[in-house]
């Protein structure tokens, strides 16, 4: 895959976020009425109907749901050490560090890279990173509260397009292309959601944001690569996983952190520049480090 697949790929997440910045300069938005529509109607029909819509391959599903775990918590570990060795805490950065773009940017690539069989794996480490999200992802950003995972929309969606997925059974067309127009709606609202706080937001300084962005990628892709050689995992399977371990940071980030804590522009900041530095990171990896 060249660079030029990757750039069409990644353009329209500059793009999107900087149609919200200008709106947000000459109108005025409610960042949260948005959060919510994306968090409670958007997101979850993404899951839904990506899961849905094909055959999941049940014999990958252990490892990787294993090596997203693995991902999560190593890099979890890899940005509490640098943040420690540069003399402070990462506190809001936590949350960008950990989890990655596992939808909007790694479904097509997965899809252009490796065909089909790429998708099929990627679709399962983005129904995975979703659960992970609603559940741990809520606790970092400061949601600790007991149960919310079972208050947010994700567990079920997951479990029921999996079941869909796996038995085949077919929704009723309208139901079907409804679904399928919510999912649609979630990610341009995330990406204008995110340039509208960009631009109310102050930009805080580079440095956490890149301690943030080195933990989330070049500590993911260390931690994969002892993933991959400790379980002798290959073939299509091994190459998606390194493509997931540099992932910039996951959009839902920012929402997460825009309702449950107050680190809304840290966050931002993070996604923002860890996107950037994946226009070069991803096509290394593509091109070398498979």
């Amino acid at each position: 895959m060249d660079g030029v697949e990757v750039l069409r790929t990644v353009a329209p997440v500059f793009l999107l976020a900087g149609v919200g910045w200008g709106l947000a300069h000459w109108r005025r938005l409610s960042i949260d009425t948005l959060t919510e529509v994306v968090m409670y109607v958007g997101a979850p029909c993404l899951v839904f109907s990506s899961l849905s819509s094909g055959t999941v391959h049940a014999a990958e599903t252990g490892t990787l749901v294993a090596a997203c775990l693995v991902l999560v918590g190593g890099t979890a570990l890899v940005a509490k050490l640098l943040f420690a060795a540069s003399g402070s805490r990462p506190g809001s950065y936590l949350l960008p560090a950990m989890f990655m773009n596992a939808g909007n940017m790694l479904l097509p690539l997965c899809l252009f890279a490796f065909g089909d069989e790429g998708l099929v794996r990627g679709v399962i480490v983005f129904a995975t990173m979703s659960v992970l999200m609603s559940s741990l992802g809520v606790y970092v950003a400061g949601g600790k509260r007991p149960g919310e995972v079972f208050r947010l929309p994700y567990i079920y969606a997951a479990v029921a397009g999996l079941a869909v997925g796996w038995t085949g059974v077919e929704l009723p067309e309208p139901a079907q292309r409804s679904v399928a127009l919510l999912g649609d709606l979630a990610i341009p609202l995330m990406l204008l959601a995110l340039g509208a706080r960009l631009q109310q937001q102050a930009v805080p300084s580079l440095k956490g944001p890149l301690l943030a962005t080195v933990s989330r990628m070049g500590g993911g892709y260390l931690v994969a690569l002892l993933f991959v050689w400790v379980t002798g995992v290959d073939g299509v399977t091994r190459s998606v996983l390194m493509l997931v371990s540099v992932m910039p940071s996951a959009v839902i980030n920012f929402v997460f952190a825009q309702k449950y804590g107050d680190g809304a522009s840290e966050v931002a900041a993070t996604v923002f520049v860890s996107t950037l530095v994946s226009l070069v990171a991803i096509p290394l990896v593509l091109a070398f480090g498979l």
